[in-house]
This record gives C-alpha cells, structure tokens and sequence, in this order.
C-alpha cells in the first residue's frame, strides 16, 4: 500500500505526520526535528518518497495547493489507465499547518531570523503533537 501525507504546502505538518509513521516516537526532540526529510522546502505537486513503514508500505508526502481533490482524481484515473492494482491512501494533514507558513518561511530565508522561525515553528509542533501522535497512530491502525 501507498500512503501519501499531504497538505497545501507539502513540507511542514505532511512531512512531521510522515516522519512519525516511519518512526515511533511519542515526541521528536528539536535538532532530530530539523533534520526531518523536506521540512520546510515547499515545492508544490512534487511527490517524495520518504519511506517503508514496518508493514511495507511506501510512505509519501505531497503539497497539493488548494488542488488536492484534483490531484487524487488525476492520479486514480491514471492508475486506472495504466492497470495499477495498487491501493493508495490519502492523508491530509492541513489541519495541522500554521495558517501563516508562507509568510514564516520568507521570514526563515532572512539569516537572521531563522533560529527564530524555527524555534517558533518547533514549539508549534511541541503543542500540538500529541494530536499529531494520535492522528498518526489512528491511520497507521487501519492499514
């Protein structure tokens, strides 16, 4: 099975969920935080493969814009064209994005300020990620 975290940006709470599939951790410590596979490098449509879980299946992380119904739709029919006997399973992880992450990440490109965009960004994850956890290990139940 294919497992695809995805969100409008693709590299912030996809990649955190995506991490946290692959690796059972209760709470991922700052510097193993920054080192996670594309955190923050948007680039939108571009599917990245992140790894295989326990059970084999491939997990993925995807930003999707405000087109993921489109993107889904399109991937299905061409699964559909080619034969694909594949199961894929889409998670979207939007709900645990900061609302101003564009504005955040411009700000992280100035040097000066990107010890204080990541600390920021980090301490977001730190109050949200037992849901995250729990988000995580719900999916992971069903497949």
């Amino acid at each position: 099975m294919k497992v695809v975290y995805y969100s409008y940006y693709g590299c912030y709470s996809s990649s955190i969920c995506a991490y946290l599939h692959l690796n059972d951790k209760s709470k991922i410590e700052k510097e193993e935080f920054l080192k996670i596979p594309f955190l923050f490098q948007v680039d939108y449509g571009q599917m990245r493969f992140i790894g295989k879980d326990n059970n084999q299946n491939e997990v993925f992380i995807i930003g999707t814009k405000n087109f993921s119904e489109n993107i889904k739709k399109t991937l299905y029919d061409l699964m559909e064209v080619f034969n694909i006997k594949e199961d894929i399973i889409f998670i979207d992880t939007s709900h645990y994005d900061v609302i101003f992450f564009k504005v955040l990440m411009n700000l992280r490109g100035k040097k000066i300020l990107t010890q204080t965009i990541d600390n920021f960004l980090y301490n977001y994850y730190l109050m949200r990620h037992k849901n995250i956890k729990r988000f995580v290990e719900r999916y992971k139940k069903i497949l």
